[in-house]
């Protein structure tokens, strides 16, 4: 059957590059275009031998279909299901096109659709946005505008056609099992429609079925000796100066939110550039230094003992990290030649000793506030260093802490904003090992996932290499999310391509800690929060904050069951399109999968040291839908399942 195969197949290595840039997305087209001339010989269509979930009849001079504004239109075929969020469907047709004639299949979703047409010569892809009155071209009755098009001619009789969406954020289009057609994806599809159009003076007759979708079996074993890394927790940032603007409704929301969802790591942003020398203003909003944002109001750095409480009263912990210093914390580089990320050379660096002096400072004055230091302090957020300033910053907060008595506060090293700087990062402090010794935790932010996050296997090279670099040290990911404008889509689609980041991040790098880059945050742009904050203040709704995207519920499938102090343990699929992680701690259990394929797939569980209590599902349709546990578990394409014998409500 022809979707035993679609999981086999990846796209193409143009898909990433069609998505970087609208200049090399037209020159693509161009060349797509021309390549379009060249008809492809079809293939005999494949042998059907999967049931048809429902059937379709079309004729050309037959009744006017019922529908207003649609006088003389043949009546449509609406296919009563809705569309998971990864999926492969085909329709079979029991004959030829007739001459003339063109089927259009017609897919939609919340912001946007696609239409694959099918000629007896060709087939085509429209890609189409319609959720706001700019796209308006003119003509219509409703606001659209078509973002990509494309198609290809072939010979041949067209029996099978099949589209997938798949992980890959991509669309394929195959005919007769022969893929023909791929564009990039960014947007999520929820029902499909079938349309003939076609003279209304002759009589054709077009009819055919709707393939049954596969399900396949998959075990997963659990095996509790592999022991791995003992979880710390999940969190992120929040902008203070947007929690500042939650009504006190808000706040309560705000704080049972973070509980339901575990997300107890508070990561500040605390005051930098504009901090005074004896920490006065360590929280006061008019000094803040505000991230603008484009045209968003300033979520600025500056700190929040209030916010501390609460989250340590929920057995959370804070981080302390500072970005850029305020200058009175550096001084000028007489030392080897060194340039920053961006190749401008290094000219200010940290005053390793003044440094150590703002950590302890803050220290005490947290400790003085909330009864309890930061449980981790950085070295310094993302800022580029000289190596030897790097350790020495390292040493001289140590020397510092321990002689004032925060003994069990611990250092993470610098963290930067891409992997492959954290690798060199890790290396060159590796070179002094005194420095190396000082350093608790390995740490790095992951923006250049997004060079692969339509193929995100292929980032698995570089974090081997960033769990070799960091030593046998537990592994923080500091900042996980999407800020390059291609991919800043709210769709559930690209909340899954993160999943697959947090799970190769337990898997790869062994991470003890797994963090959003914003957990709240002021917005304007709403796809521009949608990717970058789990939460936005809502002022239509009496400033209450709600989920920006689809981000919070997939993050929470990992974070709400599986808590501090559990250890993940060794779990086997033997299918790479399902990934499989397991926590336990000796009293509870949990086993998170993910469906990356097209397919459904059906779960036997070997293993499991006591029976499930709970399940729970995530998707396109369920925001982490808890519901006891089946005799038979399925879990969909694009779909997380939690099972736990810990009830996280």
């Amino acid at each position: 059957m022809v979707n035993d195969t679609l999981d086999s197949l990846r796209p193409r290595p143009w898909i990433i590059s069609a998505m970087r840039s609208l200049a090399i997305f037209a020159s693509l087209l161009i060349a797509v275009s021309a390549c379009a001339q060249r008809a492809i010989q079809l293939p005999a269509a494949p042998a059907e031998a999967a049931p048809a979930a429902d059937t379709f009849r079309f004729v050309s001079d037959g009744p006017a279909g019922p529908g207003w504004s649609r006088p003389d239109e043949i009546a449509r075929k609406y296919f009563q299901e809705n569309l998971t969020a990864l999926f492969a469907r085909t329709l079979t047709l029991d004959a030829a096109l007739p001459r003339g004639a063109t089927l259009r299949w017609i897919f939609t979703g919340p912001h946007a659709g696609l239409t694959i047409e099918l000629t007896p010569t060709k087939v085509r892809i429209a890609e189409r946005y319609y959720d706001s009155m700019a796209l308006y071209e003119g003509h219509g009755n409703f606001p659209e505008k078509t973002t990509f098009s494309n198609e290809r001619q072939y010979t041949g009789e067209a029996r099978t056609l099949t589209v997938v969406a798949d992980a890959h954020l991509a669309v394929r289009v195959l005919v007769n099992g022969r893929q023909m057609l791929e564009a990039p994806l960014l947007f999520d599809l929820t029902r499909h429609q079938l349309m003939l159009v076609d003279r209304r003076t002759v009589h054709h007759v077009v009819s055919g079925s709707l393939v049954k979708p596969d399900l396949k079996s998959s075990t997963l074993t659990i095996n509790p000796v592999a022991v791995h890394q003992t979880m710390m927790g999940f969190g992120g940032s929040p902008s203070i100066p947007a929690y500042e603007e939650l009504s006190d409704a808000g706040r309560r929301a705000y704080w049972q939110i973070l509980k339901r969802y575990n997300l107890l790591l508070f990561r500040e942003y605390p005051m930098g550039t504009q901090l005074k020398p004896d920490l006065g203003n360590l929280g006061n909003l008019a000094d803040a230094t505000p991230h603008y944002y484009g045209d968003n109001f300033p979520n600025s750095e500056v700190s929040n003992f209030d916010y501390s409480r609460h989250a340590l009263a929920l057995g959370g912990s804070v981080i302390y990290e500072l970005w850029a210093l305020p200058s009175w914390a550096t001084v000028p580089w007489s030392g080897s030649q060194s340039t920053d990320t961006w190749g401008k050379s290094i000219k200010r660096v940290a005053n390793p000793d003044e440094y150590a002096r703002i950590v302890v400072t803050y220290c005490r004055k947290a400790q003085a506030a909330t009864g309890s230091a930061p449980a981790i302090v950085g070295i310094e957020n993302e800022v580029d260093q000289p190596p030897e300033v790097f350790s020495a910053m390292a040493l001289a907060v140590r020397r510092a802490l321990d002689k004032a008595g925060f003994t069990q506060t611990r250092i993470h090293m610098a963290d930067a904003s891409f992997m492959y700087l954290g690798i060199e990062r890790a290396a060159a402090l590796r070179k002094n090992p005194e420095a190396w010794k000082a350093l608790d935790y390995a740490a790095v932010h992951e923006y250049d996932f997004q060079e692969f996050i339509a193929n995100p296997d292929l980032y698995d090279a570089r974090m081997k290499q960033m769990h070799e670099a960091a030593g046998g040290k537990p592994f923080i990911a500091t900042e996980i999310c999407i800020n390059d404008p291609h991919y800043q889509e709210p769709s559930y689609r690209i909340a899954f391509a993160v999943a697959q980041l947090y799970h190769k991040n337990l898997t790869e790098l062994d991470a003890v800690a797994l963090m959003y880059c914003w957990l709240l945050l002021d917005v304007e742009q709403p796809t521009f929060a949608g990717s970058r904050s789990l939460l936005a203040p809502d002022r239509t709704r009496g400033w209450i904050p709600v989920p920006a995207s689809y981000q919070l519920r997939v993050m929470g499938a990992f974070s709400r069951h599986i808590l501090k102090g559990m250890k993940r343990i060794g779990v086997e699929t033997g299918d790479p399109d399902l990934l499989a992680t397991a926590f336990a701690d000796g009293k509870n259990e949990t086993l998170v999968v993910v469906n990356r394929s097209t397919t459904a797939r059906r779960l036997v569980v070997k293993g499991a040291s006591d029976s499930w209590v709970e399940m729970e599902r995530t998707g396109l349709e369920e925001e982490n839908a808890v519901s006891a546990v089946p005799n038979e578990i399925e879990v969909a394409p694009g779909e997380i399942v939690v099972l736990s014998t810990i009830k996280a409500e």
